[in-house]
């Protein structure tokens, strides 16, 4: 079982260790320059296609946050956020923790939770629609 709870905690640490404080999490350009005690270059290699098959305009991003999840796992700062023991290689801890970095719950709660569907997050965030139901039932399931 995933701990979502801590996981949150450790996405709120990495959202507020890059000052990122408003939609869409510019994932992309967070390979490029990493915070202290993460990683030094990235392996483009692990970058997953999954977005091609996908066909949705905003699936690389999840690619993205997927890899940004892989190389943390693997450095000091993962270590320190305890994530070899949250996530190591299970892709559903990956996946889970990849949507809490594209939607970070201290950006979420800043928007009306009127605008808290699918079809908002999805475009407010960049990110496919699934992701954005499936980031939104993590919350519910949480406050549950």
């Amino acid at each position: 079982m995933i701990d979502l709870n801590a996981l949150e905690q450790a996405a709120d640490a990495f959202i507020a260790a890059f000052k990122i404080t408003e939609p869409p999490v510019p994932v992309d350009e967070l390979l490029n320059r990493p915070q202290p005690g993460m990683w030094e270059r990235v392996d483009l290699s692990q970058l997953t296609m999954s977005f091609a098959i996908r066909g949705d305009r905003f699936a690389p991003r999840v690619s993205f946050a997927k890899l940004v999840v892989r190389q943390l796992v693997q450095t000091e700062w993962g270590a320190q956020h305890n994530l070899p023991a949250l996530i190591g290689n299970n892709p559903e801890a990956v996946l889970a923790f990849a949507r809490m970095i594209l939607v970070p719950r201290a950006i979420l709660d800043t928007i009306p939770k009127a605008r808290w569907s699918p079809i908002e997050i999805a475009s407010d965030f960049h990110i496919p629609e699934d992701d954005a139901e499936a980031r939104l039932e993590m919350i519910r399931s949480q406050a549950g």
